[in-house]
């Protein structure tokens, strides 16, 4: 059975990640995803533990350093997929400060090839912290949800 792979956009907050995880944890049955992480953050002296901590504490979330210029992570998360665990992906990578940018072609590389379920997440930055909203099919977006759909 092919995994489960989570896009979230748009990404344009440091905080994006750990909101995305709490909120896995908190509806339940989400346990053990991995996260692909910025490498300045993933291989961090300080932030590497820190974010580690932090998934633990919300549903044993996991991350992998995942450097655009570099397609070793890329592969890993494919095999994660494969065996049929779960991803998170901001497939618009990083560059937070432009939330129109389009989408890096890792991830519908990774769709095409794994053949996983795919959950879109929204975000909503409008506050302070950012808040996960749902986007269906020309719906209008509606707090806390999400919408998922097979990928033939």
């Amino acid at each position: 059975m092919p995994g489960h792979l989570i896009l979230v956009r748009p990404h344009m907050s440091l905080l994006d990640g750990l909101v995305v995880a709490r909120y896995l944890h908190q509806i339940g049955g989400h346990c053990g995803y991995l996260f692909a992480v910025d490498p300045d953050y993933a291989r961090h002296p300080f932030w590497r533990i820190a974010l580690s901590w932090y998934g633990r504490l919300n549903g044993h979330q996991r991350m992998i350093a995942l450097d655009q210029r570099s397609p070793m992570a890329l592969r890993e998360i494919f095999h994660t997929l494969k065996n049929g665990h779960g991803v998170v992906l901001f497939p618009q990578g990083t560059g937070i400060s432009d939330p129109a940018r389009p989408d890096l072609p890792g991830a519908s590389w990774l769709m095409r090839k794994s053949r996983c379920l795919v959950t879109e997440i929204c975000l909503d930055h409008s506050c302070r912290i950012p808040q996960v909203v749902h986007q269906g099919r020309g719906r209008r977006a509606t707090k806390v949800g999400y919408m998922q759909k097979e990928i033939d």
